[in-house]
């Protein structure tokens, strides 16, 4: 009797011993999976500033219209007989309706910029064997979200070239720095740094070129998914999976 009570109180000091071992292995187990099931939510519910601004957009599109029509009509009025007049009445009501164009096709983008560059962090994660809290990818989606914002806001004081040009100077500034203490290393940050200029090089193109936006998306889309295989394929994603190197 005596020997079955000590056999069934050694069972239960072997569970109570392996159970935190075990949860522990569960967590690691399914840690890259989690992380990438957040980041996935995470692009999802950045849509909702995005929305936001773009809504924002359209306000003041509207507001600015309705401010500028009754200046051109007066200008037509006083003077039917020089075009002139006309024209440079409307050229900052066109420079700023093109700014609003331009915003609202750089907002259809706006779920590729952030998927690519959270990727890219995640991969930093994965390779260089950091560890990123979900505070940090917030933070940088915040950072790429208030480009768009300042898009908008730049749009209506510059011309659309420079305002997109400045907003992606101050966005990209921000996350670069912010990367060089989360990644803990200048080389990585300066690799994000190139990895958003060159997104947003792509995605200026892709605006200024309507007819070519569809192609030239498309192609970009493939040399990430490109660069994404390369880098990742001598990953063992078990091993990451399991908590190994």
């Amino acid at each position: 009797m005596d020997h079955v009570v000590h056999q069934r109180r050694k069972r239960r000091l072997l569970v109570s011993t392996d159970l935190p071992t075990v949860l522990t292995a569960v967590r690691r187990r399914n840690s890259v999976t989690f992380k990438l099931l957040f980041i996935g939510v995470l692009v999802v519910l950045l849509q909702i500033p995005l929305i936001l601004i773009n809504e924002l957009r359209q306000e003041r599109s509207k507001h600015r219209e309705a401010a500028t029509a009754p200046v051109v009509t007066r200008v037509e009025a006083a003077n039917p007989l020089a075009p002139s007049g006309t024209e440079a009445a409307a050229v900052p009501v066109s420079a700023a309706a093109e700014g609003y164009r331009m915003a609202e096709r750089a907002l259809k983008h706006g779920i590729l910029v952030i998927t690519l560059v959270f990727a890219a962090f995640f991969l930093f994660e994965t390779l260089a064997d950091l560890r990123l809290h979900a505070v940090h990818y917030g933070l940088v989606g915040a950072a790429l979200c208030l480009f768009y914002l300042a898009f908008l806001a730049l749009g209506e004081v510059l011309p659309p070239g420079w305002a997109f040009v400045g907003a992606a100077l101050a966005s990209s500034l921000l996350i670069t720095l912010y990367g060089v203490s989360i990644l803990r290393s200048v080389g990585r940050a300066t690799l994000i740094a190139l990895l958003l200029t060159g997104e947003y090089s792509v995605l200026y193109v892709v605006l200024r070129m309507e007819d070519y936006a569809l192609l030239a998306g498309t192609a970009s889309l493939f040399v990430a998914l490109a660069g994404l295989m390369f880098f990742t394929r001598k990953v063992d994603w078990f091993a990451q999976e399991a908590g190994k190197p």
